[in-house]
């Protein structure tokens, strides 16, 4: 897999030979965003819409996961089975049982997303290492290509900072316990580290859906007058009991019961990771990290046990500097990763090892003190090769080859006003498990591919802000699980699809101890060619809108308020939209904040008004009545969670 490891390098190192001086205009006091670059930039540089929500809004909004921050925040949509995020599906721009593989999960630019059907796993994410969320709305192929379809959430953990010890506690609904510790420092010798660990128990809403979990990691870090290098270590532990879904006379009776009483999973997780920073000269830097993630499950899934494993590595170098042409700033690198993957389940055994390799360019040139442009490409390629108890049992070898494009206007007519156009190129290359589940006599799987467009306006001023995002993404043989083909039902390219739509949001500064904000997501997702044609995207809400709400009651209390409502959906796997559709719901969730020198105490309320509602459904056999049903993940009723921080 890394047989380019060093090619790449060396041909960055020599790029940087071509390096002229170049005037830094970067002035603005703007916050610092990644994601535009790939790289720390002040503000977003490009032709993208970018929401930022940092460590100060999770600290007053007193939610204990990455999913709770997540919800209605930069037009995302989540499907959440158990209500504690240790079961949640992430959706950016109209995807229902595939978002998974079209909603890009990064952690410090580490990809969570995997070549399996698996969901990103946001539980071995703890907020209390989470510096702040930036959401990527759109297209971002060219800069982070597979995957990246719907747009890209990168999550930047917190930097060490002078000495400290935290210390925290919490105890709340379903016998729900949590305990954490962070502990940093920092040397003059350039030396510093970060060590953070917790600890959580619950016995959640449903029965048969005991969770038990532990986090610990470990970064040390060293700098010196050109650079940086740094190591980490992640030990995540999750035993989680799985409820089932439950069909409608089943939830009328009791919403807790489970249908299967056995179901568990058991996840071990390790992710080691290694990089560094090179300042070549004043105007160029070299950037590069490996990670190498394991990951083993046991458990059982509607009474069928299975194991499996998967273990992915990947190598990021990326150079970034400026051209003399329009003072032009570039970046520019390779992806390489390699994911081995295996599992053993009732069906047989399915081994495979998916390499992908990918080089790609961004350029950002001001044509004046108004007018940027953004251009760049990717070209990637992707070799998978499968060895499956029923359909390859001698083995194959799967390969594709993808270029993707992408090109941005952006005008600053006044300095608090931003506009911007984008066209890009997406792919999406096949799973390994849906290459494996496919109609009888299919070969394999098309790429999906496809293009974005996107035009908006942004307003930042000192008291208010304003954004408005139009958009419309057309895909050709997007992957999707089809529950009706051949006999139980296989993976298949779908007909052309569509989403257009549009997202408004605002903000309200009153005063210093008050804020008001607003986020409202209109989409149309459907199928536009075909037997479908008109037809709703499954588990794809038309209509969202969040409010939120902020005030500093004095120097020791701070209280936060939160509305999110979203409309009905198409159940999962119902692409006629003939079945029971999942009810649209609204909640509302409180949190008070007491902040007193080291001491901070939170009381968070989920689901104030006591709403009875799922957030995920999906089309299943139900034996009962021998017949196709639609099947319910209901959702937790009111609780609560109190909190104790200590600084020590």
């Amino acid at each position: 897999m890394f047989r380019y490891a060093m090619s790449y390098t060396v041909f960055m190192v020599l790029c940087l030979s071509f390096s002229v001086r170049a005037v830094d205009n970067t002035t603005e006091l703007d916050p610092v965003i990644v994601s535009a670059t790939r790289w720390d930039t002040f503000g977003v540089s490009t032709a993208n819409s970018i929401s930022v929500i940092t460590h100060e809004d999770i600290q007053n909004s007193g939610a204990t996961n990455v999913t709770d921050v997540l919800r209605g925040q930069g037009a995302v949509q989540i499907a959440d089975q158990y209500g504690d995020g240790s079961r949640s599906t992430v959706s950016m721009r109209g995807f229902g049982a595939n978002a998974q593989s079209n909603t890009l999960i990064m952690v410090d630019g580490r990809r969570l997303n995997n070549t399996d059907l698996r969901a990103p796993d946001l539980s071995t994410i703890s907020l209390k290492d989470v510096e702040r969320i930036e959401i990527i709305q759109g297209s971002s192929t060219v800069l982070f290509g597979d995957q990246a379809v719907g747009g890209v959430i990168n999550i930047i953990t917190r930097r060490q900072s002078d000495k400290k010890v935290e210390v925290s506690g919490a105890y709340g609904s379903y016998d729900k316990q949590s305990q954490s510790i962070i502990v940093n420092d920092r040397f003059a010798s350039g030396f510093s580290y970060r060590l953070t660990g917790q600890r959580l128990l619950s016995n959640n809403y449903r029965d048969n859906n005991d969770r038990t979990y532990t986090n610990a990691f470990a970064n040390v870090d060293y700098q010196w007058g050109r650079g940086n290098a740094f190591f980490e270590f992640q030990r995540v532990d999750e035993d989680l009991e799985l409820p089932g879904a439950l069909f409608i006379d089943q939830v009328r009776t009791d919403r807790k019961q489970t249908r299967f009483p056995n179901d568990f999973n058991d996840t071990e997780t390790e992710i080691g990771r290694i990089g560094t920073l090179l300042d070549v000269s004043h105007e160029w830097q070299v950037r590069a990290e490996f990670t190498n993630r394991r990951e083993n499950i046991d458990g059982i899934i509607t009474n069928t046990r299975f194991q499996q494993e998967r273990h992915t590595q990947g190598f990021n170098p990326r150079v970034r500097g400026y051209l003399p042409l329009f003072n032009t700033s570039v970046v520019f690198g390779g992806d390489l990763e390699e994911a081995d993957y295996s599992i053993l389940s009732l069906f047989g055994i399915t081994n495979s090892t998916q390499e992908t390799e990918s080089i790609y360019a961004q350029a950002i040139i001001p044509f004046d003190e108004y007018v940027t442009a953004t251009v760049g490409a990717r070209k990637a390629w992707m070799n998978n090769d499968i060895v499956d108890s029923f359909s390859f049992p001698t083995g194959t070898t799967l390969k594709d080859d993808q270029i993707a494009a992408t090109l941005g206007i952006t005008v600053k007519p006044l300095s608090h006003l931003r506009l911007f156009l984008k066209m890009e190129d997406v792919y999406r290359f096949p799973l390994v498990d849906e290459e494996t589940f496919v109609p009888f006599g299919t070969t394999g799987l098309q790429t999906q591919t496809g293009k974005s467009y996107e035009a908006g306006l942004e307003w930042n001023a000192l008291s208010w802000f304003a954004r408005l995002t139009g958009y419309r993404l057309k895909l050709e043989d997007e992957i999707d699980f089809d529950p009706i083909a051949g006999i139980f039902g296989a993976n298949i390219n779908l007909d052309p699809t569509e989403r257009t739509g549009f997202i408004a949001e605002g903000g309200l500064y009153v005063s210093e101890n008050m804020s008001f904000a607003a986020n409202y997501h209109y989409i149309n997702a459907e199928f536009s060619e075909g037997a479908f044609r008109g037809n709703r995207i499954p588990l794809v809400a038309e209509h969202q809108l969040l409010l939120t709400g902020q005030y500093s009651l004095n120097d020791y209390f701070h209280l936060y308020g939160e509305f999110f409502t979203i409309d009905e959906r198409v159940a999962s796997g119902d692409f006629a939209n003939t079945f029971q559709h999942l009810a649209g719901y609204g909640v509302m969730n409180v949190n008070l904040v007491f902040r007193y020198k080291n001491l901070e105490i939170s009381s968070r309320i989920n689901n104030l008004m006591n709403s009875e509602h799922s957030d995920f459904a999906a089309t299943a056999f139900n034996p009962v009545t021998f017949g196709t049903e639609t099947g319910f993940s209901p959702a937790p009723d009111r609780n609560f969670l109190l909190t104790l921080s200590y600084n020590l």
